[in-house]
């Protein structure tokens, strides 16, 4: 991987230790701070904790004292929760990607794969023993962000992440814990989880954030739920106006999705008349698959390639953008790249 040096500190309690990091990843904002990944610069199967990508809502809280986890609303137990009274709970481990919905089509972005730590996120909730009627969780981050997940999700495969890549969470990434919902978007894992309130009711505002929204056949909007992570592959190398040498051309990517196990992915090098099938290394349900695949290039000139996947779910890219969409999310047609062929 490629290294470069890279200080920074922000405002309030918290400051980035002064200390070169390990990473080709690129800070987008400071304040909340946004840092992007390129994924490029992957060796292995997981993204280095010090590469991972971040997107925050606030600025970074401190942490002081020991941390508290507050469970109640709809609960017949309300719960105040140490990390000790935690600790008789079974540790899971769960290798997972975790993607901002807005993240854009490119190798460079906001996506990372990582190996998660921590507790059943269902597990925590029965402590607490939740009401019949209960249908939500709102979960409240100590920087003031809040999101509403419905329970049965809650129930599922979610955690209370407490470790990234075998390391205990770093302040950016939600110290001491923060929710985690594999296969779904990254605005409902809350970082710095401090507060989670069993309701009959979504949260109030939630309806209209993080949301798709399409054109309707009246000129109205319609909105909707995002879904889970669709399904999306980019082309990592070569990278876009990069020059290549006639000849057969190794093209590398990854492939991940949050509905099933990536089945295929196809690439093109004539702008998407032809394709050919990349061989891929499939992970788990929930990670990204390394592929590659072996295109021939014999005209100079600038060349088109393409990719595109397909998930054991049957879902596969789009070749462009939905015209009826109206907002940022879910982008995931075909990422395409030119090159200079010489």
């Amino acid at each position: 991987m490629r290294r470069r040096e890279f200080i920074a500190m922000w405002r309030g309690a918290l400051l980035l230790p002064a200390r070169v990091l390990r990473a080709e990843h690129h800070v987008v904002s400071v304040n909340p701070l946004e840092v992007v990944f390129d994924l490029s610069s992957l060796e292995g199967r997981y993204t280095e904790v010090e590469d991972f990508y971040v997107r925050n809502h606030h600025e970074t809280p401190s942490i002081s004292g020991d941390p508290f986890l507050v469970v109640e609303g709809e609960v017949a137990k309300p719960q105040r929760l140490s990390l000790a009274e935690l600790t008789h709970l079974r540790k899971r481990q769960l290798g997972a990607v975790l993607e901002c919905a807005g993240n854009p089509v490119a190798a460079r972005g906001l996506v990372s794969n990582g190996r998660w730590g921590g507790w059943s996120l269902g597990e925590v909730l029965e402590l607490a023993q939740p009401s019949d009627g209960a249908g939500f969780v709102h979960l409240f981050g100590r920087d003031g962000y809040a999101r509403s997940v419905p329970i049965d999700r809650a129930r599922a495969a979610a955690m209370l992440a407490t470790e990234l890549d075998g390391r205990s969470l770093q302040p950016n990434h939600g110290a001491p814990w923060r929710a985690f919902f594999p296969g779904w978007y990254g605005m409902d894992s809350v970082k710095w989880l401090e507060r989670i309130v069993v309701s009959r009711t979504a949260l109030a505002g939630n309806e209209n954030e993080y949301v798709e929204m399409r054109r309707t056949s009246l000129r109205g909007v319609d909105r909707r739920p995002l879904p889970r992570i669709q399904v999306k592959s980019v082309i990592v190398s070569p990278a876009g106006r990069s020059v290549v040498h006639r000849g057969w051309v190794q093209v590398r990517g990854l492939a991940w999705s949050g509905e099933g196990d990536i089945s295929k992915v196809e690439v093109s090098a004539d702008g998407g008349t032809h394709w050919g099938e990349a061989t891929s290394s499939l992970r788990s349900r929930y990670e990204w698959a390394s592929w590659r695949a072996s295109v021939e290039l014999s005209q100079p000139g600038v060349v088109e390639l393409i990719c595109r996947a397909s998930d054991t779910r049957g879902h596969s890219q789009p070749d462009q953008r939905d015209p009826g969409r109206l907002d940022g999310y879910g982008q995931t047609w075909y990422h395409r790249v030119r090159v200079i062929v010489v």
